[in-house]
């Protein structure tokens, strides 16, 4: 029973450990949503706002909580080791990224503060991050 128990942790393990040793960029514009429904809710409400109201659209979809816009900024904020992909739904993949912000508090003195976040995407938003090859 449990030499059983052990080798099923080994390859859920093993499983998690491989799908998450590619990584990824975000195309500039992409959404991450809590979920899969809410990524296509968000996608559905571009659609429907148009470029107009894009910035309207990404403060209330943040404020709710349901998904974050990936512009530049938070693109260059990443951190390696950059987006791992840890779950793959119906075209759609949900990936682990960290963000790092930086406070200036007086001269020569700053507060970095890092957050670990994930969230689903369309899977024709990443793209191969093969700069270390």
């Amino acid at each position: 029973m449990r030499a059983g128990c052990l080798v099923a942790v080994i390859v859920a393990l093993a499983g998690t450990s491989a799908l998450a040793a590619d990584h990824f960029m975000l195309k500039e514009g992409s959404w991450l949503c809590t979920s899969p429904e809410a990524y296509d809710q968000a996608m559905v409400d571009q659609q429907q706002a148009g470029q107009v109201n894009l910035t309207e659209l990404k403060a209330r979809l943040l404020n709710e909580k349901l998904c974050m816009y990936i512009d530049e900024d938070t693109l260059e904020d990443t951190l390696a080791p950059f987006y791992q992909v840890i779950e793959k739904r119906d075209g759609k993949v949900k990936v682990t990224f960290t963000v790092e912000f930086y406070k200036r508090i007086e001269y020569l003195h700053r507060r970095i503060t890092r957050a670990f976040l994930a969230g689903w995407t369309d899977a024709d938003n990443l793209m191969p991050a093969n700069w270390y090859k």
